[in-house]
């Protein structure tokens, strides 16, 4: 029985069905760091647009979307995955 259990999923992996748990793991997280990283520059590239359409200061509009960014991106830090 542990034998045919262990040629299933032998072939479960060679077909692809099956990932390395380490692996899928270390690819989520780069992901989610690219992600982030994305959310964290955002502000710096969208405020000076934002400003001009609102009439106020870049430097105001960069603070104020920082700081949201941020919340949000702590927020979501807090959220746990379990892959199992």
């Amino acid at each position: 029985m542990l034998k045919a259990q262990e040629r299933r999923i032998r072939l479960q992996t060679l077909k692809g069905e099956l990932v390395d748990r380490a692996r899928a793991t270390a690819l989520v997280f780069r992901l989610a760091r690219q992600e982030r990283d994305a959310w964290v520059g955002w502000p710096a590239r969208i405020a000076a647009m934002m400003a001009a359409d609102l009439g106020i200061s870049v430097h105001r509009m960069q603070t104020v979307l920082e700081t949201q960014v941020r919340q949000h991106l702590g927020e979501l830090a807090e959220v746990r995955s379990e892959f199992r």
